[in-house]
């Protein structure tokens, strides 16, 4: 059984919306069903368009279907069509019964013709032989993947190449999973160095580094930003509008703002495995604009006349 990228069946990715999924599956269902394509390869194909939307349409069934990725892997190499990373793989016929005995009796697959050529081994050797090929399991790549804060806040797919000298350049598609934090692993199983005498691949470990953004800084799931606002904004309050990862946020600032002070906004931060977000927090520096017209000079004068007032009167009082 291979892992399926859903995602590449139905033609879309891990931003699409569910009517961008519903939407590729019509004109995908319409191509290969079987009252209108009946070769074999549409039946197939038809079956797994079915799979993959009833997973990516079901919010629980995809968020279960993205962790489960995410912590099993899955692999695809560019230019073949189907996923490299094998949990388990049904074979069939002679090949089955080589695999048995090379994994279990550690014989070499050119030893093997057929099932009864073990009884010919020579008399002496078989243990000396078992002893030797003993399988051994191949050692596993270790490398690092470069996240941003948007892409680990949205999830998404990227390419990663693995150079061996055991394997040569090979290509992967990793799948990088919604909420995840520096320093977190990523597994794709059986995508290392091949093992020895019918050994098992090693895996492709994968440690993510979570690049810093030039907007915003993250703790834990919460983010940070510092704001300019104008002295007229700080002191009425009012809306603020600014762009947080992907989504166009706006703020409702509070009256009597200071530089320094600090505005929280819930479940607008950084996002969690689960999809808990965190909160947003700005930073509030109070500037005054670079160009100021006669009209507005005025103002000012006016709003100085009275805090001096204010001040006369708290004095002598």
């Amino acid at each position: 059984m291979k892992y399926k990228n859903y995602y590449e069946i139905l033609g879309v990715n891990r931003r699409s919306s569910k009517e961008e999924i519903k939407l590729s599956f019509r004109q995908l269902a319409k191509k290969y069903h079987p009252d209108t394509n009946k070769t074999k390869e549409a039946e197939e194909m038809f079956k797994d368009i079915n799979e993959a939307y009833d997973t990516l349409t079901n919010i629980e069934k995809r968020r279960k279907y993205d962790r489960q990725v995410a912590r099993l892997g899955y692999g695809m190499i560019d230019g073949e069509s189907s996923l490299s990373n094998v949990k388990y793989e049904i074979k069939s016929g002679v090949t089955v019964i080589n695999d048995l005995i090379t994994t279990i009796l550690g014989f070499r697959k050119d030893e093997v013709q057929n099932f009864g050529d073990i009884n010919n081994a020579p008399e002496g050797s078989k243990e000396e032989k078992k002893s030797k090929q003993k399988p051994i399991k191949g050692s596993d790549i270790i490398t690092h993947l470069d996240v941003t804060l948007e892409e680990g806040f949205l999830g998404t797919e990227k390419k990663i190449a693995i150079k061996s000298s055991k394997t040569g350049l090979q290509t992967f598609s990793v799948s990088v999973p919604i909420g995840i934090k520096n320093g977190d692993k990523i597994r794709l199983a059986a995508l290392g160095n091949p093992g020895k005498n019918g050994g098992k691949n090693g895996d492709l470990i994968i440690h993510v580094k979570l690049l810093d953004d030039p907007e915003y800084k993250l703790n834990g799931i919460d983010l940070y930003k510092d704001i300019t606002i104008s002295p007229a904004l700080a002191v009425l309050g009012g809306k603020y509008r600014l762009k947080v990862l992907s989504e166009d946020v706006t703020v409702t600032l509070p009256k009597h703002l200071k530089s320094g002070q600090v505005v929280s906004v819930l479940n607008k931060g950084y996002i969690a495995e689960d999809e808990t977000r965190g909160s947003l927090n700005l930073k509030i520096n109070i500037d005054m604009p670079d160009n100021i017209t006669e009209r507005e000079e005025k103002i000012y004068e006016q709003l100085l006349r009275l805090e001096n007032k204010k001040k006369n009167k708290n004095y002598n009082s």
